[in-house]
């Protein structure tokens, strides 16, 4: 007599459920990417770290103070996402990290082709204008329209990229 599908179905399911975790387990961590450090610390010198740029956030403090270039995976960073396979840089949460400064369309961000989701709200940009460049970062899919939040001298506005 044959087994039914569903046991068969079952069979194999148990069967690649083991094989993935024997596959992955035996994997070494997968750390960031030395450009993509370099871009993130960039980024971060670009900025000065004032508490009251993040005034209007209770919850308010620099994570980029951790950040070290050397010795250090930056997949480890506060504020920092990476992807468990690749270790590319795929999220960068900044918001109320007492940021001051501009952003540019130089600036080292748009090194970060990977990002899926960027958040920079609750920080003093200075007036800066929401860089052109922004539109090169095609994998952005979170917030859904992309969206930032800017904090211009104790008003915050929402802006959105066309």
């Amino acid at each position: 007599m044959r087994p039914s599908l569903a046991f068969s179905c079952l069979l194999f399911s148990l069967s690649l459920s083991q094989f993935t975790a024997v596959s992955f387990s035996s994997l070494e961590p997968v750390l960031c990417h030395n450009d993509e450090r370099l871009a993130l610390m960039q980024f971060k010198e670009s900025f000065i770290i004032d508490k009251r740029a993040s005034a209007a956030s209770s919850s308010a403090y620099p994570k980029v103070d951790n950040w070290k270039f050397q010795g250090v995976d930056c997949c480890s960073w506060n504020g920092i996402e990476c992807d468990l396979i690749t270790g590319q840089v795929i999220g960068l949460d900044l918001s109320g990290s007492c940021l001051y400064g501009s952003i540019s369309s130089s600036s080292s961000l748009f090194h970060l082709v990977q990002l899926q989701m960027l958040n920079l709200a609750f920080n003093d940009f200075n007036y800066s204008v929401i860089p052109s460049a922004l539109g090169n970062l095609l994998m952005l899919t979170y917030p859904q329209p992309i969206s930032f939040c800017f904090y211009w001298s104790n008003t915050i506005r929402n802006f959105r990229v066309p």
